[in-house]
């Protein structure tokens, strides 16, 4: 997100979130388990897509991610031995970096990879340029966003298997043609500065932030789209990958 808060770093602890927490009854375990109800099943798969590039990219080595949140993708990162560097506003999860985006400072380090994901949407829709920009000049390579989706979508899924027979097949349609009304940001804008990130000020497939527009958008900061997709069982989070040219 975007915002006054200043650079801090945090003094670097074993990832043993049962400990740092205070154990498994306490109210930051609990939130940092969310993720594993049931109703979070088809949201996993985004997770697995998070990671996918990060994992299977030879030139990936080194990322950063702004919005880490409960660190997840860093565990994951670094557990398959690529250097992982996060940066988040809250302290609550232990990030390396505690900033926004755009107090993040650029000391001439770069990496393979920067990442975002369901974050930049929290911020005014006229800020993201900025925030593309600044997130730019800090990768090699690749720039990998995830954004929510608020355009239509319809999807089959079929599965059987007996005997000596197997057979499967999953298809998916989206379309911004039929999205949702634009987000009315009036009242956002008078909410005391604690809560003013905490909404959604845009989503893809809206009016004025169709997925065209949105690519093109961040293709006007230097960069080309490699890949995109739709998390095939939560179809309100569409995945960007952007190279620099």
């Amino acid at each position: 997100m975007s915002g006054n808060s200043n650079e801090k770093v945090l003094k670097a602890e074993p990832r043993n979130p049962t400990k740092l927490y205070g154990g498994k009854g306490s109210e930051d375990y609990k939130y940092f388990a969310n993720d594993f109800h049931q109703h979070r099943l088809t949201q996993w798969t985004s997770i697995y897509l998070q990671c996918a590039p990060i994992a299977r990219r030879e030139d990936v080595h080194s990322v950063l991610e702004f919005g880490s949140g409960r660190n997840l993708t860093k565990f994951i990162a670094e557990y398959l031995g690529i250097s992982h560097t996060s940066v988040d506003v809250s302290e609550r999860f232990r990030p390396d970096h505690v900033s926004s985006i755009l107090d993040f400072p650029f000391r001439d380090r770069k990496y393979d990879l920067v990442c975002s994901f369901q974050c930049l949407e929290h911020n005014p829709l006229e800020e993201l340029d900025g925030l593309i920009a600044h997130m730019v000049q800090f990768t090699n390579r690749y720039l990998y966003v995830s954004l929510p989706y608020a355009g239509s979508w319809f999807s089959f899924s079929f599965n059987i298997r007996i005997p000596k027979f197997h057979f499967s097949v999953r298809k998916y349609v989206v379309s911004d043609l039929v999205g949702g009304r634009r987000i009315d940001v009036r009242p956002l804008r008078s909410r005391p500065p604690e809560r003013f990130h905490s909404a959604h000020w845009w989503e893809v497939g809206r009016p004025g932030t169709r997925k065209k527009t949105m690519i093109a958008k961040f293709e006007s900061h230097g960069l080309k789209l490699v890949d995109s997709y739709h998390n095939v069982f939560y179809r309100h989070h569409v995945f960007f990958l952007f190279e620099r040219i």
